[in-house]
């Protein structure tokens, strides 16, 4: 005995709408925020072990930095030459902490905020130390892994100078 063609059509069409049907639920916001504040701070301490390499492989190919008083600085070539002179500066460190983060609801877009602290020695040989605020907004990639595509920060009120070494 044949089937009916109205069994025939509920079939596929339940075939069809289990196909389009989610196959798994919205990411727990939760592990998203942990893994974006340590993506962070992977990123801080990359940074810190290799300098301009570190700070430079964090970057989507499509990013943005945005310093004060300076033009968007969009892609990665413009980020690593704006970026090179202050590396080439060896008394200089940058450091940050990322203190809260936020994520899209699919999870695959979000961002961190935090402080950070530039330390160096000037030109009369004192102690410099700025501090500041920064926003860096994530893109996460195909391989599980978050880049950045946006980074920028603004500078607290003035730096402080210490007495020459």
């Amino acid at each position: 005995m044949r089937p009916s063609r109205s069994l025939v059509r509920a079939l596929v069409c339940t075939a069809v709408l289990a196909a389009c049907a989610p196959t798994s639920s919205p990411p727990d916001p939760a592990d998203v925020k942990a893994s974006l504040i340590a993506a962070d701070l992977a990123f801080a301490a990359a940074t810190a072990s290799n300098g301009l390499e570190g700070w430079m492989a964090a970057f989507d190919s499509t990013a943005i930095q945005m310093e004060p008083d300076l033009p968007f600085t969009p892609g990665l070539a413009s980020i690593r030459a704006g970026m090179a002179q202050a590396f080439a500066d060896t008394t200089w460190r940058l450091t940050w902490e990322p203190t809260m983060a936020f994520a899209s609801q699919a999870g695959d877009l979000g961002y961190t905020l935090g402080t950070w602290r530039s330390t160096r020695v000037n030109a009369a040989g004192a102690g410099q130390v700025t501090t500041g605020k920064y926003m860096t907004v994530w893109r996460k990639q195909a391989d599980g892994g978050w880049k950045v595509v946006f980074d920028g920060g603004n500078p607290d009120t003035a730096p402080i100078v210490t007495t020459a070494s």
